[in-house]
């Protein structure tokens, strides 16, 4: 079997896959699961993306899943075509240290999931975060010495039109 593409997923991409108040984003969401789940991508996720999915505003407003999608959120990461990495002791040393290198990089979680990229040799990141995230597009090394690619999810090819001669 030929390698298929491993797709990393920050918080972010989960949120609007849970609480789809985004149609376009929903459907970038959607289109990468499903490959997930036919074989032809691999998805991994940080196990931190467990409580990051809850986040709160300075004015404590919650920004996040709700509780009552919890289970939604919490049967897509326990499906099997999902691959979760640990935040271990090499990627809290790793993630440290890319906050101290990348002053844009900004949030400790957002160098949790750069840094379990790189070790992981995952193809991409996905974030909608264009705070910081998509500002480092192809500017780590991952562990195989590969730039990183950090984007948000791809678009579903377009569904092909078929001639009634077909």
């Amino acid at each position: 079997m030929a390698d298929v593409p491993k797709y990393y997923w920050d918080a972010c991409i989960w949120i609007e896959l849970i609480t789809q108040s985004d149609s376009d984003r929903v459907e970038r969401c959607r289109h990468v699961v499903d490959l997930a789940k036919r074989g032809e991508a691999e998805l991994w996720t940080s196990a931190f993306t467990l409580a990051e999915v809850w986040k709160k505003k300075c004015d404590s407003s919650a920004v996040g899943i709700q509780e009552e999608q919890d289970r939604a959120f919490e049967d897509f990461i326990e499906d099997e075509s999902i691959k979760k990495i640990n935040v271990d002791v090499d990627v809290g040393n790793l993630a440290r240290r890319l906050l101290r290198r990348h002053p844009g990089l900004g949030k400790p979680q957002d160098a949790i999931h750069v840094a379990s990229c790189l070790l992981e040799n995952i193809d991409e990141l996905h974030t909608f975060d264009g705070s910081d995230l998509l500002k480092l597009d192809g500017v780590l090394p991952r562990r195989d010495k590969i730039k990183l690619k950090i984007c948000p999810p791809p678009s579903p090819p377009e569904p092909a039109m078929f001639s009634d001669e077909d």
